[in-house]
């Protein structure tokens, strides 16, 4: 249960703001301040479209699509 716990701590949810080839870049806020994160888009489990909400693990990939992308 510590595990799931950890992973879950690490998931952030995002904006897809711009997708280049195999890149997304997902616009977050974090403490208040907006930050960028570039995922690679082979490694996600899902394919997003820009301006869709995406659950992500910082520079790395995206875990879920929310509503209106590729699954």
């Amino acid at each position: 249960m510590k595990f799931k716990t950890l992973i879950m701590s690490m998931l952030l949810l995002g904006i897809v703001e711009q997708i280049n080839g195999d890149i997304a870049v997902v616009e977050y806020k974090e403490h208040g301040k907006i930050k960028h994160s570039q995922v690679l888009l082979s490694q996600s489990a899902c394919t997003p479209v820009e301006g869709q909400s995406v659950y992500f693990f910082k520079d790395y990939k995206i875990v879920t699509c929310e509503n209106g992308g590729e699954e």
